[in-house]
């Protein structure tokens, strides 16, 4: 199996957001205009959801960039077995060997830290999950050093499955880390969310796109998940439907104040990967329907389209 196939699940499982961090208009003084007190029980509850916001924001482009990174060594290391057991098997065969990129990394994990009102083992999650990143990227490295040195010829190619033993159960570490973050937080981000737009000018906007991004994600997640393929073609339909009828509601309420032209013309971007995404699931409902099965490129397609419809929710609500 594929190193592809073994951890796509808890890569997708996750479903991430970043809150509009809009915070209410400040007073002279600096403080915020808005009254205290309610969701955090606190006269600094404004201040509160705004830490909580920002932490939320940040926490979710590192955990883009972990994905990128994983997704890239994971395809770097199937890349890189295929060829080497090409060249074993025909030593006169024509391969190229996969270049090794190591994406950029955004969104670093320098003085990390939750807000003083989150309550649960944060500390201990974030060293987990930047503990198992630099080491996922020390094999990245060993794995350079063994191509490049060609050892696989001495080997036969051995030391990659070792490789990816070890890696994989790093990227299970920092996968468990990232979903115990993300678990914690979530409630909390919706009700710093919740009172950061409550009177927000197109609080509408943002919560039928944040919909609508969890709603792909949780269809690409069961792609991947596939007992029955029958079951699974009639799940696909309902749900193809229903995100259908989301997406028409969704771009039918545009952003109409004009003072927002730039946000409304992100809105719509947004729903056009939507709508990118819906053409996504036609190919694989038509795969079903002419073969009764789904490709792993069709999915792999689908699972890009989910990340763009993540990217542009992003950039949307930031």
């Amino acid at each position: 199996m594929k190193i592809t196939q073994i951890i796509i699940c808890s890569t997708l499982a996750l479903s991430l957001f970043a809150s509009c961090n809009n915070s209410g208009k400040k007073g002279e003084s600096g403080d915020s205009t808005e009254s205290s007190g309610g969701l955090f029980g606190s006269s600094n509850d404004k201040e509160d959801a705004d830490a909580i916001i920002e932490f939320n924001n940040r926490l979710v482009r590192v955990e883009n960039s972990h994905n990128t990174y994983i997704r890239n060594f994971m395809n770097a290391v199937d890349g890189f077995e295929k060829f080497v057991q090409t060249k074993l098997t025909n030593p006169n065969a024509v391969a190229i060997p996969p270049i090794l990129i190591t994406p950029v990394i955004v969104g670093g994990m320098d003085n990390l830290k939750a807000p003083s009102s989150l309550k649960g083992n944060y500390s201990e999650w974030i060293d987990s999950l930047t503990g198992s990143f630099e080491a996922l990227k020390r094999i990245h490295k060993e794995l350079d050093a063994y191509k490049s040195a060609e050892d696989w010829k001495e080997d036969k190619g051995k030391k990659i499955e070792d490789i990816k033993v070890r890696a994989l159960a790093e990227i299970k570490k920092n996968r468990n880390a990232s979903k115990s973050l993300f678990d914690a937080l979530k409630p909390e981000a919706e009700k710093a969310e919740e009172k950061i737009l409550k009177d927000h000018p197109y609080k509408d906007q943002i919560i039928t796109a944040r919909q609508l991004m969890d709603y792909t994600q949780k269809i690409t997640e069961g792609t991947y998940q596939i007992s029955d393929m029958n079951s699974f073609k009639a799940t696909l339909e309902s749900q193809y439907k229903e995100l259908e009828t989301m997406y028409n509601k969704s771009k039918d309420n545009p952003i109409k104040d004009e003072k927002f032209a730039s946000e409304n013309r992100r809105f719509i971007s947004f729903n056009d990967e939507i709508n990118e995404y819906l053409g996504k699931l036609r190919i694989i409902q038509r795969e079903l329907n002419e073969t009764g099965n789904v490709s792993e490129s069709n999915l792999e397609t689908l699972d890009r389209s989910t990340q763009s419809v993540v990217s542009n929710y992003n950039s949307f609500v930031n």
